[in-house]
């Protein structure tokens, strides 16, 4: 499990990351009910979660380690990857990575050209405007709450991985 501790609260970042895939994507995934006859059918695509502490060295280079637990302040590279389990192809598929609210986005994504929205249901390209006045002016980064990529093909047992640098906010979280 990934949990983010805060004081007294701990948060489960992997819920809050479906919650939020679930929230922001039309992404369908199959479910399957098996006995033990049966064979169990996996989804069409499965997405995997992992949560990365990311240090600078005194060399200047990022390192990253694979961690469960992070605290405030924190800067953390989650990647998702999405395999596609047919035998076929898959066109256009969106990949979205949410942003929780206990965290900022850095503005670092890896594919460079993901979407951003702050309602999880309106993406544009990146940085995000907003009109101001007469003017249009950057949305914060503090306000992104879901990045989305759209694959244009997939093939068939192939994967790709999606990413973003996002720093743990100091002040404590919110329970819902």
């Amino acid at each position: 499990m990934i949990g983010l501790s805060l004081g007294a609260v701990k948060l489960d970042l992997k819920s809050i990351f479906i919650r939020g895939l679930l929230g922001v994507t039309s992404l369908a995934f199959m479910t399957i009910n098996a006995s033990a006859e049966t064979k169990v059918a996996k989804d069409p695509v499965s997405v995997d979660l992992k949560t990365y502490l990311i240090s600078v060295g005194k060399d200047g280079n990022q390192t990253a380690k694979l961690v469960s637990n992070v605290k405030p302040n924190d800067v953390i590279e989650y990647r998702a990857t999405y395999t596609n389990n047919t035998l076929g192809e898959i066109k256009n598929l969106s990949a979205t990575l949410p942003i929780p609210t206990e965290t900022q986005f850095l503005g670092k994504s890896k594919p460079e050209n993901a979407k951003a929205t702050t309602d999880g249901i309106n993406f544009s390209p990146m940085p995000l405007k907003k009109k101001e006045g007469n003017q249009l002016v950057d949305i914060p980064l503090q306000d992104y709450r879901a990045l989305r990529w759209t694959i244009a093909v997939l093939p068939a047992g192939k994967s790709i991985t999606v990413s973003a640098q996002i720093q743990v906010r100091s002040e404590k979280a919110e329970t819902k």
